[in-house]
């Protein structure tokens, strides 16, 4: 692989020599990719446009985020600047480099949003958008072409995956009772958090070779975060749908046009809040405790909540102040 990797930096050194002008351009190019872009975007669908796409566009990109990780995990490749002097690292990442979870998930996400939209033009925008995101990553060198090709082909398969099988899984959840919900979403949120933790826990005494280490500079490629961070707005998001379909309803999301706006704000500002309000209370408990375990269980719970904010309890606030209506399931639209 080291043959390959040698070969492949010169595609890096090229993209990254053909001037300034293109590499802003790429770091711009590549946020449309970044987990923070799609924790903005999906609340605007789910508030503002339609609830059960915005769930369902949550749930893939959760779901892409925690595959994404376990394949880093086990796969454990390097980034180009990782082991090379002549890549700049435009960006810095601190987890392993292959697949690449931009191209993975701007597949994933970008092309479940194609077609929950079904438009030959946005069809054609998020194609585009998706190549792009994934050349931005060479030009930035946060990737070599085979890691930004391997996303292409899983989050690619997980498309299909989730084409294939959201139907069937969506009406054997909604058969559910409430209690077997909640159940079925927190077990399959440990799922998703267990599968990295195995790969981790088999992976024994392993530890970044120096050459990668001297150049990679504070990484933390073996952390579970980013499983825990998907696991548990996974288990909060689905949850607290389940909660509000059941004793009240789903989130006519499209109904308003200043209130759409004040959602939106009102539901941000809650995310905001319990991101670094919990972030700062945690770790507080995390440095006095130092517990190993505590941290991660803080982290889900922490971003379980983060879920139930957005799906739930968002919901019944926009409802109780009049900026939205929540109708029963059988009534309502989509």
């Amino acid at each position: 692989m080291e043959a390959i990797h040698t070969l492949e930096i010169a595609v890096n050194i090229y993209l990254q020599s053909l001037g300034p002008a293109l590499q802003a351009l790429m770091r711009a190019i590549t946020l449309f990719g970044d987990e923070l872009f799609f924790i903005i975007f999906m609340p605007a669908l789910y508030w503002c446009v339609d609830a059960l796409v915005g769930l369902r566009i949550g749930i893939m990109l959760l779901l892409s985020t925690a595959l994404n990780s376990f394949f880093k995990l086990l796969w454990k490749g390097p980034r180009p600047y990782w082991i090379s002097d002549q890549v700049t690292p435009l960006v810095r990442e601190s987890s392993f480099g292959i697949p690449s979870g931009h191209a993975m998930t701007a597949t994933s996400v970008w092309g479940w949003a194609a077609m929950e939209v079904k438009k030959k033009p946005f069809t054609i925008f998020c194609i585009v958008l998706i190549l792009l995101i994934g050349i931005s990553r060479l030009v930035v060198g946060a990737h070599f072409l085979t890691d930004v090709l391997a996303g292409f082909l899983l989050g690619g398969l997980l498309l299909a995956a989730f084409a294939r099988w959201v139907g069937p899984l969506s009406t054997w959840f909604a058969g559910l009772h409430l209690s077997g919900q909640i159940l079925a979403s927190l077990a399959s949120a440990l799922v998703l958090v267990g599968l990295n933790g195995l790969v981790v826990a088999l992976t024994g005494s392993w530890a970044l070779p120096p050459d990668w280490a001297a150049r990679a500079g504070e990484v933390s490629p073996l952390s579970l975060s980013g499983a825990l961070t998907a696991g548990g707005t996974w288990f909060g998001m689905l949850a607290g749908f389940s909660i509000l379909r059941a004793r009240q309803g789903t989130l006519q999301s499209a109904q308003g046009t200043w209130q759409k706006i004040a959602r939106y704000l009102l539901g941000i500002a809650g995310v905001l809040l319990l991101y670094l309000g919990l972030g700062q209370v945690f770790s507080t408990i995390n440095a006095q405790a130092a517990v190993p375990l505590l941290e991660y269980l803080l982290r889900f719970v922490r971003y379980s909540l983060i879920g139930l904010w957005i799906s739930w309890l968002a919901p019944l606030l926009f409802r109780r102040i009049g900026l939205a209506a929540i109708q029963p399931i059988d009534t309502a639209q989509g």
